[in-house]
């Protein structure tokens, strides 16, 4: 009897030591399943039990100064079936549907379209898209026959109506890696944030075979239209400078040019032009070479147009006047083992600083930056913008590179006073000289 009851007492303190020990193990499964894989668990049922639809944001316009569009966005059509609403055969639809549609992207002939179609409707989902971009026309006419099951969804298309025109300064519109709507160089990738505007989203709930439910919870986001963009860009003014640009670079035989009309006062540039160029509606047709705008990522030795804003700067130091007589332009200068020269070996001794100019005279330039000094020069180029980047709106403009005031030899300051063994953008160069225009006033391109 005692042994029993001894033996029932042991089990009864085996149980009592099992029971806290069960129900800890109880919470920490609870706490792994409900904390830690809660929204694991959560997003994978709401998966399974809701569907939600993007909904595209209309793309903001880039307009010329007249409020032309430069580039815009169509409104075009994605057709859809729901096949269980559907109360014909899939051959009376296609037939049907053929009626309305032209051959696209999907299809280029109408016998490829008909085979396009049945073998989209063959898929076993009871919801199947059946053909992106359609026309209003198209919708229209597919709307007229009052097909059950068949519906529509918005889509936009970038378009640019002048082709070719202003390309480096809009860039285009393709996909990221995630497939998602990315502007690209231009103004299309610089501003992109602005001109995509925000998505939308409709959330519904969803049966256990995927059908809506109809009195489910419905959540509904409207997309927000990007922003339009106001250029300065006068499209005449565009348009001539970009036919005599090329027409200069085929009478010449250059390879490659670019022009850029700025005014005066504002800075607004009122025509950039770059040759070779693209058409941004089809820009994978072209090499990526020409994407980036030469105005504003490309670097050039300025040569002898910089000339001019070393003798601004120093006449603005008051260190010489136009009529200031340079005493070492009687021949080459010799700097170490180099010797500096004029382009054309032609020296005029005791020449003016109005002559220097007139005669695009290296050794004048030499006698003003020596008169400037490093420190000097170095700070006028800084002035000029030289070494930052303008801040214009056009994505991939670089700063360019100019030297510290510590780093000028004698010879680099000889030569960066004619425009050499300095980089500098186009863009950079015409906002300089502009400022010269601006009685000594930088405004930044716009």
């Amino acid at each position: 009897m005692l042994n029993k009851l001894g033996i029932t007492h042991n089990r009864l303190q085996v149980i009592i030591y099992l029971i806290p020990i069960v129900f800890s193990i109880l919470i920490i499964r609870l706490f792994y399943w409900m904390i830690l894989r809660g929204p694991e668990l959560q997003a994978m049922s709401d998966r399974q039990h809701q569907t939600v639809t993007i909904l595209k944001a209309k793309r903001g316009d880039i307009l010329d100064s007249d409020g032309g569009i430069l580039a815009g966005t169509k409104n075009l059509y994605h057709l859809f079936i729901y096949k269980p609403q559907l109360t014909i055969s899939s051959n009376d639809l296609v037939e049907r549907l053929l009626s309305s549609l032209t051959p696209g992207q999907e299809a280029s002939t109408e016998s490829d379209l008909r085979k396009y179609l049945h073998d989209r409707l063959s898929l076993s989902s009871n919801w199947v898209s059946l053909k992106h971009y359609l026309s209003s026309e198209e919708k229209e006419k597919i709307d007229s026959q009052k097909i059950a099951g068949l519906g529509f969804e918005d889509e936009y298309v970038r378009f640019y109506p002048e082709s070719s025109m202003a390309a480096q300064i809009l860039g285009f519109v393709g996909q990221d890696a995630a497939g998602q709507e990315q502007g690209y160089f231009g103004i299309e990738g610089y501003l992109d944030r602005f001109l995509k505007g925000r998505e939308g989203k409709v959330r519904t709930e969803k049966d256990g075979v995927g059908n809506p439910i109809l009195i489910g919870n419905y959540q509904f986001l409207h997309a927000v239209e990007g922003k339009s963009i106001n250029t300065t860009v006068d499209k005449k003014i565009q348009y001539l400078v970009e036919n005599m640009l090329k027409e200069g670079i085929v009478r010449y035989g250059a390879s490659a040019g670019n022009v850029i009309v700025m005014e005066v006062n504002t800075g607004k540039v009122r025509a950039m032009a770059a040759y070779p160029n693209y058409d941004p509606g089809k820009f994978s047709e072209f090499d990526k070479s020409v994407y980036k705008s030469p105005m504003t990522a490309d670097l050039f030795e300025p040569g002898s147009i910089f000339k001019p804003l070393i003798m601004a700067a120093a006449i603005n130091e008051k260190l010489i006047t136009p009529e200031t007589q340079c005493d070492i332009c009687s021949g080459p200068i010799t700097i170490g083992k180099y010797s500096i020269k004029t382009w054309d070996e032609k020296y005029y001794p005791l020449t003016s600083m109005t002559n220097v100019i007139v005669h695009s005279d290296n050794t004048g330039m030499v006698f003003v930056a020596r008169k400037l000094g490093p420190g000097k020069f170095s700070d006028y180029l800084k002035k000029y913008g030289f070494g930052g980047k303008t801040g214009i709106q056009i994505q991939e403009e670089v700063a360019g590179t100019i030297r510290d005031e510590k780093e000028y030899g004698d010879i680099d300051l000889a030569t960066n006073s004619f425009g050499q063994g300095i980089a500098v953008t186009p863009i950079q160069m015409i906002t300089a000289i502009n400022t010269i225009a601006n009685n000594g006033k930088y405004i930044s391109p716009t």
